[in-house]
């Protein structure tokens, strides 16, 4: 067997394994992650817990309120009007 095939078989094999593993390891952690979110919600602390670590990453300056995280700012998209003909809206002069 030539040494080149033998290098990109290891090579593959190596990408493999490593894409693999990253898999894995994201995967688990996802798992953790909503379990713990559950056991928050399970105890009435899920809003505190994601306020706080909003806090943490936006600094205090974010405006956090007991309704809820998200907020309107100036990229969120707005919904177009619905017109059945273009320009049927639009006062023609």
């Amino acid at each position: 067997m030539p040494a080149g095939s033998s290098l990109a078989d290891i090579a593959q094999k190596s990408v493999v394994l490593l894409l693999a593993g990253s898999t894995v390891y994201y995967v688990v952690n996802i798992g953790v992650m909503v379990n713990r979110r559950m056991e928050l919600k399970k105890q009435g602390r899920l809003d505190e817990e994601l306020a706080k670590l909003a806090r943490q990453r936006f600094g205090e300056s974010a405006n956090v309120d007991a309704s809820g995280l998200h907020s309107e700012t100036l990229t969120t998209p707005t919904p177009l009007p619905m017109s059945e003909q273009p320009g049927a809206s639009v006062d023609k002069d």
